[in-house]
């Protein structure tokens, strides 16, 4: 009788292999082999240490999912061979998905900037679900999605219908997409971004703002008057001086207050709330007359800013109003006060960009032209004088 033939069993395409982590954990991944080619795919699925029933019942559903997508991964090559499994999953992407994960990456970003963020991939969702294309691919997103969102923006509502998104909301709200699809160029997710298709026309146009400020003289004025709290007088008075926000006067701490390498000039160095960008700041004499007194168990300059930043405002226009001051101010035009102070005393462009932690030095030229008009209207001055 002849010797039976051994049978010849035929090696799987695809294995589920197991690797131990270091925190007891086991992570399963498919170790793929076809045509001499051989390629492994995590799964991010992990078995835990069996030490309950529940643990047993969570490992042998994690081993069923596994199993499936073996399953499917053994016709895929059958169909298609070895390809980038994650290649196709990420080239099937949608928007939706896609502005999450973006959104979700903080990066060092403020509260107030991860609100916009979120705020942005909010009205995003709303007009995806508007359309009815909340699972549009975001390989799909064209020139005519970006102009239509931007009308979507421009017409929808908030507030119970009662109010429309301003002009400078929509350019932020946009201005969000389009960095989100330009990362999603540099990922190679995509090929270009579509809002770089369009002409400046169509998208949201930045108003020209008049920024108000007070002059040296009106300056001298307030420091004259009282204010029914004192603490607010100090603080805008010091941001005059300084440049800063509100929300950096308010964040400033005693340990940010150094001495210079001369032993005799103090100087500020605070990471902005807004950019996370350090600012260094001198402190001029003047801004050191509105500094609170340090107080041994306070670590904030100004502690005694307890109060909302409307009540601020409130209180900011009852005092102008007692210094016989008209123009509509602000707390943040103390900061505006303090570029154009600095530029009318002689101040170089570059010196006022660092002061302000402007990250372009064209930002700061927006005070240079508002100086230039105010030289302009001061020389005109003269002309009726001889008349």
């Amino acid at each position: 009788m002849g010797r039976k033939k051994k049978e010849i069993k035929l090696k799987e395409p695809v294995r589920i292999r197991e690797k131990r982590l270091s925190d007891g954990n086991i992570s399963l991944y498919l170790d793929m082999y076809h045509k001499g080619a051989r390629k492994k795919e995590g799964l991010k699925l992990y078995l835990v240490p069996e030490t309950t029933s529940a643990a047993r019942m969570q490992n042998s559903n994690t081993r069923k999912l596994a199993e499936q997508i073996k399953a499917q991964r053994i016709l895929d090559i059958q169909q298609h061979g070895l390809v980038d499994w994650e290649g196709i999953k990420r080239s099937h992407i949608t928007l939706s998905e896609w502005v999450d994960k973006y959104t979700a990456e903080e990066c060092g970003l403020s509260k107030e900037s991860m609100r916009s963020k979120r705020n942005a991939q909010a009205r995003g969702e709303q007009y995806l679900i508007y359309i009815g294309r909340h699972d549009l691919a975001l390989r799909d997103v064209d020139k005519d999605f970006c102009k239509g969102y931007i009308a979507f923006l421009k017409t929808c509502t908030f507030n119970n219908g009662k109010k429309t998104l301003s002009n400078t909301t929509c350019r932020i709200f946009v201005n969000r997409l389009t960095a989100a699809l330009t990362k999603a160029v540099s990922e190679g997710l995509i090929d270009r971004n579509p809002f770089k298709l369009l002409d400046a026309k169509e998208k949201p146009q930045k108003n020209s703002s008049i920024r108000e400020f007070l002059t040296i003289e009106e300056v001298k004025l307030l420091m004259a008057t009282p204010c029914r709290y004192d603490i607010v007088k100090r603080a805008f008075l010091f941001s005059c001086f300084t440049g800063l926000r509100y929300s950096d006067i308010k964040s400033l701490l005693w340990s940010e207050i150094r001495k210079a390498a001369d032993g005799r000039t103090l100087f500020l160095e605070h990471p902005q709330v807004k950019t996370r960008k350090i600012v260094t700041v001198p402190l001029s004499e003047e801004a050191l007359k509105w500094m609170p007194r340090q107080q041994k168990d306070k670590e904030h300059v100004f502690h005694q800013l307890q109060i909302t930043s409307t009540t601020v405002e409130v209180i900011l226009g009852e005092w102008m109003k007692e210094a016989g001051i008209e123009k509509h101010i602000t707390y943040h035009c103390s900061r505006h006060t303090a570029a154009t102070m600095l530029l009318t005393l002689g101040a170089d462009l570059y010196t006022v960009s660092k002061i302000l932690g402007h990250s372009s030095i064209k930002m700061t030229e927006v005070y240079a032209k508002i100086v230039d008009k105010k030289k302009l209207e001061t020389v005109n001055l003269v002309n009726n004088m001889f008349n």
